[in-house]
C-alpha cells in the first residue's frame, strides 16, 4: 500500500494516478505531519511518499529518523520528493542510506 503527504498540488497529481491514501495539507501548514507519519507508518504501508519541504520541517525530520530506526525490515520505505518548487539541497541521501542498509554497500 501506498501514502502520500504532501501539498495540494502533489496530492492531486498522486490521486490521479491512483493513491487513495493521499493527506493533503497547504505549504507550511503541516503541523500534523509527523503524527500522520507515525500513523502511516504504524498502520502498515509499504511506501510512504512526503515532499522534502514537510520532510525538511525539524519535527518531521526527527519523526522519519524514528520510523527508519525502529522498523525491523526495510518497511516502511519514506520517499521524499520534490514539489512544484523543485528538489531542494540535501545534506543527507535518504534513499541511499536505506539502500545501504538494506544491502550493505553504498551504491552511488
Amino acid at each position: 500500500m501506498i501514502a502520500v503527504i504532501g501539498d495540494p498540488e502533489t496530492a492531486a497529481g498522486f490521486r490521479l494516478a491512483g493513491v487513495k491514501e493521499v493527506h493533503e495539507y497547504p505549504p507550511g501548514g503541516g503541523e500534523d505531519v509527523a503524527r500522520v507519519l507515525d500513523k502511516l507508518a504504524k498502520d502498515g504501508f509499504a511506501i510512504i511518499v512526503i515532499t522534502e519541504r514537510f520532510a525538511a520541517e525539524a519535527r518531521n525530520r526527527d519523526k522519519i529518523k524514528e520510523i527508519n530506526a525502529e522498523k525491523k525490515g526495510v518497511m516502511p520505505i519514506i520517499v521524499e520528493v520534490p514539489d512544484k518548487k523543485g528538489p531542494m539541497e540535501k545534506e543527507i541521501d535518504e534513499i541511499g542510506r536505506l539502500i545501504k542498509r538494506a544491502v550493505g554497500v553504498a551504491v552511488k
